[in-house]
């Protein structure tokens, strides 16, 4: 089997799970939330060469667990300045991951995980305590990001010539992010009019999935670059780990929500 075939079963059966998790709701989509966290925190102690199993292990599993608990036994509500110190929290992680990788290993893989864990356990809480049209809105996130994605790579390799940031990720130009966010903004339009349903101008939340997300990419291909590898692990045949498919989600979720509670 060729790799484009393996990346295109492999791609469509984690888009179906995506979504049908999204749909069916809980205990599916927080189960799912709660893999993607172990999964992810494993792969980065892997990465960060924790050996010992309860580095690769224990903190994936307590961690994703957490989730998985809090949201089970129905918690307390959060408010929207609990995920507003989450998105401040986090954009330290990037500081921290940026300034001290090499300096601080200990520190820069803590920064890491909570990088990762922070916006999973947020979009965990806010999937199961909204009200309403949380499946919506969660399919708009998710249908924005793989659709900027794809239109981002497939625009850079049209007449992508002028790179974004070269020595991070050199194949992301500006042609590419401007034409692929331009497609997913008019696409996510009609989307919402003939299909979703949700506030007319809510397709502008699509910019926002566009900007973050670009730069949860980078931020994941900032870390593949200093460690001097190609993909996060193995776990999705022809695409490499599960952090290689979460990156754009990761930094971009907390400010998609912020924005649908304020406004």
């Amino acid at each position: 089997m060729s790799n484009l075939s393996l990346r295109l079963i492999s791609g469509s059966l984690y888009v179906v799970i995506m979504v049908a998790a999204v749909v069916y709701g809980n205990p599916f989509f927080v189960g799912l939330v709660g893999l993607i966290a172990f999964f992810s925190i494993n792969e980065l102690a892997v990465l960060a060469k924790k050996e010992g199993t309860q580095n690769l292990f224990g903190l994936p599993f307590l961690l994703g667990g957490i989730i998985v608990y809090l949201n089970v036994s129905e918690s307390k509500t959060l408010e929207w300045f609990h995920y507003l110190a989450a998105f401040v929290g986090q954009w330290l992680c990037v500081f921290i991951i940026f300034y001290f990788f090499k300096a601080k290993q200990k520190v820069q893989f803590v920064a890491s995980v909570f990088y990762t864990w922070l916006p999973l356990a947020a979009l965990g809480f806010w999937y199961t305590q909204a009200n309403e049209s949380q499946v919506e809105y969660l399919l708009f996130f998710l249908i924005a990001i793989w659709l900027y994605d794809s239109m981002a790579y497939t625009v850079g390799r049209w007449i992508g010539k002028t790179p974004i940031f070269p020595k991070v990720s050199p194949k992301k130009t500006i042609e590419g992010a401007v034409g692929g966010a331009i497609i997913t903004v008019v696409v996510m339009f009609f989307a919402n009019q003939y299909w979703l349903k949700l506030p007319e101008n809510v397709f502008l939340l699509a910019f926002v999935v566009v900007f973050f997300g670009t730069f949860g990419d980078f931020v994941e291909s900032y870390l593949k670059r200093k460690l001097g590898i190609k993909d996060s692990g193995t776990l999705i045949p022809g695409h490499g780990g599960i952090l290689d498919r979460v990156d754009s989600i990761l930094l971009a979720v907390l400010p998609y929500i912020l924005i649908i509670i304020l406004f």
